[in-house]
């Protein structure tokens, strides 16, 4: 307890030092304070958020965690402004620098209307964050940072409720320190939001599947209303898999009007947010959902939009049941190694091939707990949302997109692997058995004894 708050002083002072640096203008202060006071977050949030169960590591770990998750946001910076030149995050900087003196004003900007709602909802966050403070655009992506790093902790919280205690380290390991969650969303953009959004719908539909308490439908609303303000159909799939969770699971509700009333209104809850998101795709995307024929030319006009530049992958969206592993394999372990030609892809591909080495060692135990699924509701759900979500992304073929979206489903279908496939380890201690080099003596016959 002495050296952990001894840390936690120096921490302080060396947070005090960097804004001083910061106000006399030091170049680089603003972003090393903003990475110190992140730690220094997240390091609180942990213990917070620690249990008896991972009270001894979680800590460590979360800060660690973040620690990758700044080396991320410092390799995804460099690749933006030196190996593309541009891309959405600079555009999203500049406008919310200028959308900040707006804000600061005490006025609401308006939309843009100029590119997707969720474009302008991005753009208006921006500059209500950089209202605050705002750092160059390093700093920006360090901020965007912390925001993500914290669904990846709803991620955890998640998956620690329905776990089983030799489970949470290896999908803590997963989750903080895989290079899809330290890389891609650690910039200024909508990628960092929605895994915000996505952690957070993630621990409140946990909770939910426990007891079906009404008191966690409104921050499940909310967090679901901003997914659907960036990404609608991301929204709507989370919708669809807690009513196909609610439908399939074997929950444990109790007795009694009162418990099976709470389970109807949170399936109301949630067919009614599928239905909502349904209605509003059409105006956000442009497809009108009048005739199900209107979805091929949808479908094959994305496929061909996805498909101009990068990597493409050859196949076909999702038309029957057979098609359903190829977009598993397409969402989740491709590209393959064979497929890389250059070094951004080796080092994608060198992360999907450890997914699929991992979901090949734990299929085996999958199988053989399989029995077990239904009993896990939030394993349910994630099963569900995985499935969903490689149906609805089998139309984007280009793997450098997907690579980039792979986040927004990784941590559900680690929590399938590790939850149903990783068995605790039970150590096998062998009897002692003595070696008899000679007969017994007489009066030793006759009688064992366990040691």
């Amino acid at each position: 307890m002495k050296n952990e708050g001894l840390l936690w002083a120096v921490a302080g002072v060396s947070a005090i030092g960097l804004g001083l640096l910061l106000a006399l203008g030091a170049s680089g202060a603003g972003v090393l304070l903003l990475a110190i006071l992140g730690t220094l977050l997240m390091a609180g949030v942990a213990t917070f958020l620690k249990r008896p169960v991972d009270a001894a590591w979680l800590t460590k770990w979360v800060t660690l965690g973040f620690v990758a998750k700044i080396v991320g946001a410092y390799a995804r910076h460099y690749m933006v402004e030196n190996v593309y030149g541009s891309g959405d995050s600079i555009a999203y900087y500049n406008a919310g620098t200028s959308l900040a003196t707006t804000w600061r004003a005490g006025t609401v900007p308006p939309l843009s209307g100029s590119g997707s709602l969720g474009t302008q909802v991005v753009e208006a966050f921006t500059g209500g964050l950089f209202a605050i403070f705002t750092p160059d655009m390093l700093g920006g992506f360090v901020m965007f940072s912390m925001l993500s790093f914290l669904g990846q902790l709803g991620f955890y919280a998640a998956f620690r409720r329905w776990a089983k205690p030799h489970q949470l380290k290896p999908y803590a390991l997963l989750v903080l320190f895989f290079p899809t969650y330290a890389f891609w969303p650690s910039s200024i953009g909508k990628d960092a939001l929605v895994i915000l959004c996505l952690g957070s719908a993630a621990y409140f539909i946990s909770r939910l599947l426990e007891s079906f308490e009404l008191r966690w439908i409104l921050p499940l609303g909310l967090a679901l209303t901003g997914l659907g303000l960036i990404r609608i159909h991301i929204a709507a799939l989370v919708a669809l898999a807690l009513v196909g969770a609610l439908l399939v699971s074997k929950l444990k509700i109790g007795a009694g009007f009162v418990a099976k009333g709470r389970k109807f209104l949170t399936f109301f809850g949630a067919a009614a947010a599928v239905v909502l998101a349904v209605t509003l795709i059409p105006d956000i995307v442009g497809l009108q959902l009048g005739d199900l024929e209107d979805l091929t030319p949808f479908t094959t006009e994305i496929t061909r939009r996805t498909s101009e530049d990068g990597t493409v992958a050859a196949g076909n969206p999702v038309r029957a049941i057979a098609d359903v592993p190829g977009a598993i394999a397409l969402v989740l372990f491709r590209p393959f190694i064979f497929e890389a030609s250059e070094l951004q892809h080796y080092l994608a591909a060198a992360e999907t091939t450890l997914i699929l080495l991992l979901f090949a060692w734990k299929l085996p135990a999958m199988f053989r707990n399989w029995r077990e699924w239904r009993n896990n509701a939030y394993l349910v759900f994630c099963t569900l949302y995985t499935l969903a979500f490689a149906v609805v992304f089998s139309v984007v073929r280009n793997l450098g997109i997907i690579a980039r979206q792979r986040g927004q489903v990784l941590a559900f279908f680690l929590a399938v692997v590790i939850g149903l496939g990783w068995n605790e380890k039970r150590k096998i201690t062998r009897a002692r058995i003595p070696v008899q080099t000679a007969p017994l003596e007489p009066e030793l016959t006759g009688t064992a004894v366990d040691r």
